[in-house]
């Protein structure tokens, strides 16, 4: 008889650990929802803000110029200005996406700040180093382009920039 009261006691204290685990168990899922709950509920917002822009296909495409700019380059790892520049000739062609409700708008500005214009798009070409003049998407240069110039044209009326026939070459 002495052996029930151990089992017993020993059934008692797994039964007990068990309910514990339990408790936690459902504790840290009432606690902490799903890892994807919080991350579809953002994905959902950013899709709804998405349908209350102008689809691409509706958009229009105002040409800012055709551009051919000698630039002395270096590479992007040389820290130093010691280091000879290369040199490079850049040839491409420059649209703003806009909504068809601002094209108006920003022929209106293209016309009123063209010398601005160019000289600051010139100014990043003429900034920019070998590794982002020779990158085919010119992800680093259209991003510095927008920023810079998206103050001159409206804010908010340019939606993106195209870049066609885009050519580097060393000189």
């Amino acid at each position: 008889m002495s052996t029930q009261p151990c089992n017993s006691i020993s059934t008692l204290r797994e039964a007990t650990r068990r309910a514990i685990a339990a408790l936690l168990l459902v504790a840290a899922v009432v606690a902490f929802p799903g890892c994807g709950g919080e991350a579809e509920a953002k994905l959902e917002d950013y899709l709804l803000e998405l349908e209350f822009e102008t689809p691409l296909e509706l958009t229009r495409e105002i040409e800012l110029g055709s551009y051919i700019i000698s630039v002395a380059a270096r590479h992007q790892e040389v820290a130093r200005r010691e280091a000879k520049p290369q040199w490079m000739q850049l040839r491409f062609r420059l649209f703003a996406v806009v909504d068809p409700g601002d094209e108006s708008a920003v022929n209106s500005e293209i016309a009123r700040h063209r010398g601005l214009l160019d000289d600051t798009i010139m100014l990043i070409c003429r900034n920019a180093s070998i590794d982002e003049l020779v990158d085919n998407r010119w992800a680093i240069l259209k991003s510095q382009i927008i920023d810079r110039i998206r103050p001159i044209l409206g804010q908010n009326r340019l939606r993106q920039l195209l870049v066609l026939d885009n050519y580097c070459e060393p000189l």
